[in-house]
């Protein structure tokens, strides 16, 4: 009954959407898709602080010592395939780009489809009791998947009808488009519960320079590399839609925490939590003076959790490889945002804007975190943002501050360690501040190479007579 709700749904919106859109501009009914695509996105981020007991399919692991040996590839490769429209939607949508139509059309709609056909086993997951999110209402939880199914495949059949999208099986280059990138979107798309749904936990060590951690450094510089060496000569809009889908990537990988419960540590406050949110709103709205703050700060600070790495649990668990997506996009947006040429190069104002930002965020930790903990004996919950209140963990990986604990401020059920604070504050904003002379100096390498480059291209045209294909200047 509910399948077929869902598709006289998606038929009836997408009808009544044609029809009433038929005499109108194109950019009138662009507006509205956009709208729809928007609410679609949010409809997407709230479910995720709904309860969902999936992450408990673990293939032979345990967890909370409880042992968990159930498996069900069949849920895990929907989802999988589902997930990817929650980034793909609004790129075909609001960018028009063929590859991304084709992706909407041809690979989203039918897991879409697929998700209808097996609602039921969704709603298993949804309405069991051991799911970590908000229980509500069985009929609220039924309507709001509905919901949430009408507009995923309304979405890309509207766009594809009033445009007359077709694939193009003549065009060789969109064929090679289409099957290369593909499977590069599925891989960066890919939910952090699955390696553990289909590969379990394991006993791999991951903490910091094992081989699987040093695994993970060389694959996020490889990616950065992989992706400047493709995207680096092409138009301004594609390299701003690629900045855009790793944006959307990391915006909801990160929100998936909430389906392990909603808590006041799983706010994004920390500062690579918030770059997801950061990242987000500056590629959208290519704000200079927020981007620099954002490469400056998260990068370093996506660099110390990649090379620190603070994980407790089997190297394919649920929270491993939630820490390992959002530190990894957490680094590559704004490298890649950079290194494609999104914004400007950082300037010496850049550090104005780093001082700012950064004063702000920390300032908002100290009262925050101090308010917090102050009433932890009441909410039985204490915070560490910016790690600036765990005193223990602190002196363990920083000895020499240890004499920062004797200058404390108490009053009442607050207390503060201001020269703690001010240190880190200091060391933080120095350590940014060298990566922003590192950054000038990759700067001037990168300048040596084009000079290099162009004088190459120009030996190789006086030598041989041909004129060289190799493309010399930036399509800015």
């Amino acid at each position: 009954m509910y399948q077929a709700i869902t598709i006289a749904g998606v038929a009836g919106l997408t009808a009544a959407v044609l029809a009433v859109y038929k005499n109108k501009s194109d950019e009138k009914f662009a507006l509205f898709l956009k709208i729809l695509t928007v609410v679609y996105c949010a409809a997407g981020f709230f479910r995720y602080m709904l309860s969902d007991s999936f992450m408990w399919v673990i293939n032979d692991g345990v967890y909370g010592g409880v042992r968990y040996i159930r498996t069900d590839y069949l849920s895990t490769v929907m989802r999988w395939g589902y997930y990817l429209n929650y980034a793909i939607l609004p790129m075909a949508v609001f960018f028009g780009n063929r590859l991304f139509k084709n992706v909407a059309l041809y690979f989203c709609l039918p897991f879409t489809l697929l998700s209808v056909a097996f609602f039921n086993v969704y709603m298993g997951y949804f309405l069991d009791p051991a799911g970590k999110g908000f229980h509500l209402a069985v009929w609220f939880r039924y309507s709001y998947f509905i919901f949430e199914l009408v507009l995923a495949g309304a979405i890309p059949l509207l766009l594809c009808i009033r445009s007359k999208h077709r694939f193009d099986f003549r065009n060789k280059k969109e064929i090679r488009n289409f099957f290369v990138c593909l499977p590069l979107f599925i891989a960066n798309s890919m939910p952090g519960y699955v390696p553990q749904s289909i590969i379990g936990y394991t006993f791999i060590n991951a903490k910091a320079l094992s081989p699987f951690n040093v695994a993970w450094i060389l694959s996020i510089a490889l990616e950065i590399f992989a992706i400047y060496r493709v995207f680096r000569f092409k138009d301004y809009e594609t390299r701003r839609a690629v900045c855009q889908y790793l944006a959307i990537c990391l915006f909801f990988h990160y929100n998936s925490l909430f389906l392990m419960g909603f808590t006041i540590n799983r706010l994004p406050i920390q500062l690579c939590n918030l770059g997801a949110y950061f990242c987000i709103i500056a590629v959208t709205f290519r704000t200079r003076k927020f981007f620099d703050f954002i490469f400056l700060a998260n990068i370093v600070g996506g660099c110390i959790a990649v090379f620190s790495p603070d994980l407790v649990t089997g190297a394919f668990g649920f929270w491993t490889m939630h820490y390992m997506y959002e530190h990894s996009l957490v680094i590559v947006v704004p490298a890649v945002c950079m290194a494609l040429r999104l914004f400007p190069r950082l300037k010496a104002d850049a550090l104005v804007h780093l001082l700012v930002g950064f004063a702000c965020y920390f300032l908002f930790c100290v009262v925050s975190g101090t308010i917090l903990n102050g009433y932890s004996d009441v909410t039985g919950t204490t915070v560490n943002f910016f790690y600036i209140f765990d005193l223990k963990k602190a002196f363990d990986y920083f000895p020499f501050l240890a004499f920062t604990s004797k200058y404390r401020i108490a009053f009442g059920r607050f207390e503060l360690y201001p020269v703690l604070h001010l240190v880190i504050f200091c060391g933080y904003y120095g350590i940014c501040t060298l990566f922003y002379f590192i950054t000038q100096k990759i700067y001037a390498a990168a300048d040596d190479h084009r000079v290099l480059r162009a004088s190459l291209i120009d030996l190789y045209e006086k030598k041989t007579g041909k004129t060289c294909n190799l493309p010399l200047e930036y399509k800015d």
